[in-house]
C-alpha cells in the first residue's frame, strides 16, 4: 500500500503535524487529490503568516485561497498591510471572514487600527505592541466598534488615557482578559475601578511600576477575577492582602516582580486562596520576615496548585518543600530560581511524590547533583521541558547515590561539595528517608523527555551527559555548556548523543549549534578517504 492510498482523514491528520510552508512546497506538489487537502480548512485554522515564497505575490496569492478558514492569526504589520490592500497589493476575495483572533508581531504605527476595523470586524481577541508615539486615545476609540473578549496591549507612550480606557471598557460588555504592558500614566484610582465595576473582566495583567495599594482600597467583593499579574514596585504586603480577601475565586496569582510583597503576603496568599493553581513569588531581598511563615502553611492552604515560581527565596529548606510536594499532587509546572539552600532531597521528593509533572526549572541551585536529576527524570514519566541553568552541583554521577546517608536521629545529612557545609532535614519516616536516594530500586521505563537544557552547568562531565541522553532517548532539544572540550571532543561526545537519541537533529554547545547532518557528512568523507 502506498501513502498516496491512504484515506483522506489519515492524510490530513498527517499532515496537520507539518509546518505551512512544507504543505505549500511539498504537500500540494505531490499530485491533484494532495494539493486538494493541502488547502482543507483544518490545516489553516491557525496561521503565522510568513512570505512562504520568494516572490512575495505568490505568497499572497495563496493567502487569498485560504483567508477565510484562518481563526488565528500572527503576522507581521507590514504584511497585514498589504493583506488587506495596501496601494501595491490588492488581492480580490481576501475577508478574513472568520478570524477570530489576531497577534501583530512588530510594532505598530501609522493606521493600521483604522484598517484593522474596518476590514476585519469578526475579530475578538487581539494582541499587539505600539509605537510610543502612537496615538492610543484615538485607537481605544476605533476599537469601540468592535466586541472584544481579550485585549493584550503593550505601550509606552505618555497620552493620559484613562478617561478613553474607561469609556472603551463601558462599552467591552463581554471582555474578560485586559492586559496592559508599560501604560505609564495608568492611575491607581482607574485600576481601583477597572476592580470594582467592571465585574466582566476574568484576567487582569498590569506591567505598570507605579501601581499602588490604592487599587484595592475598597471592601467590595471581586467575585469574577480568577487571574491577577501585577509587575509594581508600591504594590505591598497590605495591597495582597486586601486582593486575596476580595478575590475568592483567584486561580492564577502572579507578583513574582512585587519587591515589596514579602513572605507576610504569602502568608496572606495561603489563608484565603484555596482555588489557586497558579502561584509565581519571588523575593530576594526581605529576608528576616522569612522567619515567620512556613511553606506548610502553602501547602495546606493552597492544594490545587498546578504551577510554583519561587525565585530568590534564599531560605527555604528541603523537608518543607518534601511536605509541600506531597501536598500538591497536581503540580505541573516548578520553577525554583536562587533557592540557595535546596538539595537532591526536595529534588527526589518531587519526582516521588508529583506525578503529572511536565516542566520544571532550576536555576543558581548549586546543592542539587546529577543523582538527584537523574532520580527525577527517571520518575517523572510526563516530563518533557526540564531546565537546570548555572547549577554548578551537576558533575559526575554515581550509580547508587551516597550523597543522603541515612540517620535514624538527624533524618539525611547531605554534604554540600561546594562549600563542604552540611543541612540535616526532619524526614518523618526512616523508610521515606532510605527512598527518596534508592532510584535504581524502581523498575524504569525510559523518559518521554523533550528538551534537556544544561546551560552554564559548567562541571558537568562527558559521561554525565551521555548517562542523560540514555535515559531519554525521546529528546529533539539539548542544550550544553563545555569549557573544558576541546573541537574534536565535543564532536566525539555529539555523535555518541546523536547514536542514542534518534530524534535529535542538533545540539547546541557554548551558543554553536552542531548539527547532525554536518557529523554524518564527517563521517561519509572519512569513510570515502
Amino acid at each position: 500500500m502506498l501513502v498516496t492510498d491512504l484515506p483522506p482523514e489519515v492524510l490530513l491528520q498527517i499532515f496537520s503535524y507539518l509546518h505551512p510552508r512544507d504543505l505549500v512546497h511539498g504537500v500540494s506538489l505531490v499530485c491533484d487529490v494532495w494539493n486538494e487537502l493541502s488547502l482543507w480548512p483544518r490545516l489553516w485554522k491557525h496561521l503565522a503568516f510568513n512570505l512562504t515564497y520568494d516572490d512575495p505575490d505568490q505568497s499572497y496569492a495563496h493567502f487569498a485561497k485560504i483567508n477565510n478558514f484562518v481563526c488565528t492569526l500572527v503576522i507581521h504589520p507590514t504584511h497585514l498591510y498589504q493583506i488587506l490592500g495596501n496601494y501595491r497589493f490588492a488581492f480580490s476575495g481576501i475577508q478574513l471572514s472568520n478570524l477570530e483572533h489576531l497577534h501583530l508581531t512588530e510594532l505598530v504605527s501609522g493606521y493600521l487600527v483604522d484598517t484593522i476595523v474596518q476590514n476585519l470586524t469578526s475579530i475578538k481577541h487581539f494582541t499587539a505592541f505600539f509605537d510610543s508615539k502612537f496615538d492610543m486615545q484615538r485607537c481605544l476609540k476605533l476599537l469601540e466598534e468592535l466586541q472584544m473578549i481579550s485585549i493584550d496591549f503593550g505601550w509606552y507612550g505618555l497620552q493620559n488615557i484613562d478617561n478613553n480606557l474607561i469609556q472603551f471598557l463601558t462599552k467591552q460588555s463581554c471582555l474578560k482578559k485586559l492586559v496592559l504592558r508599560g501604560w505609564y500614566t495608568l492611575r491607581s484610582e482607574t485600576v481601583a475601578l477597572i476592580l470594582n465595576d467592571y465585574n466582566n473582566i476574568e484576567q487582569l495583567y498590569l506591567s505598570n511600576s507605579e501601581i499602588s495599594n490604592l487599587i484595592v482600597n475598597s471592601n467590595l467583593q471581586i467575585p469574577g477575577l480568577a487571574d491577577f499579574t501585577l509587575r509594581s514596585t508600591k504594590f505591598d504586603d497590605t495591597g495582597i492582602s486586601h486582593l486575596v480577601k476580595r478575590s475568592s475565586n483567584l486561580r492564577f496569582l502572579d507578583v513574582l516582580e512585587c519587591s515589596k510583597i514579602t513572605f507576610k503576603g504569602l502568608a496572606e496568599i495561603s489563608k484565603h486562596c484555596p482555588h489557586l493553581e497558579s502561584l509565581k513569588f519571588g523575593n530576594s531581598f526581605i529576608i528576616n520576615e522569612r522567619l515567620n511563615f512556613s511553606f506548610h502553611a502553602l501547602a495546606e492552604g493552597c492544594p490545587k496548585l498546578k504551577t510554583i515560581t519561587f525565585d530568590g527565596i534564599k531560605l527555604i529548606y528541603d523537608d518543607e518543600l518534601v511536605y509541600l510536594f506531597k501536598s500538591t499532587k497536581y503540580l505541573e509546572c516548578l520553577v525554583l530560581s536562587d533557592c540557595e539552600t535546596i538539595s537532591d532531597i526536595a529534588v527526589c521528593a518531587l519526582g516521588k511524590y508529583c506525578p503529572n509533572l511536565r516542566q520544571i526549572t532550576f536555576m543558581n541551585c548549586h546543592k542539587i547533583s546529577a543523582d538527584g536529576i537523574m532520580y527525577l527524570v527517571k520518575r517523572s514519566q510526563r516530563l518533557r521541558i526540564l531546565k537546570i541553568h548555572s547549577c554548578l552541583g551537576i558533575k559526575d554521577y554515581i550509580n547508587h547515590s551516597t550523597t543522603g546517608i541515612h540517620d535514624e536521629t538527624a533524618g539525611v545529612v547531605v554534604e554540600d561539595d561546594i562549600t563542604g557545609t552540611k543541612q540535616k532535614t526532619k524526614l518523618q519516616f526512616d523508610s521515606e528517608r532510605i527512598d527518596l536516594f534508592r532510584y535504581s530500586d524502581y523498575s524504569y521505563k525510559h523518559s518521554h523527555l523533550l528538551c534537556l537544557d544544561m546551560i552554564q552547568c559548567e562541571n558537568i562531565l562527558p559521561r554525565t551527559i551521555l548517562e542523560f541522553a540514555k535515559m531519554c532517548p525521546d529528546i529533539r532539544k539539548l542544550y550544553l555548556t563545555i569549557n573544558f572540550l576541546n573541537l574534536n571532543e565535543v564532536e566525539a561526545l555529539c555523535r555518541k548523543v546523536f547514536d542514542i537519541c534518534m530524534f535529535l537533529r542538533s545540539i547546541k554547545i557554548n551558543e554553536q549549534v552542531i548539527e547532525l547532518s554536518s557529523i554524518q557528512t564527517q563521517d561519509e568523507s572519512i569513510c570515502i578517504t
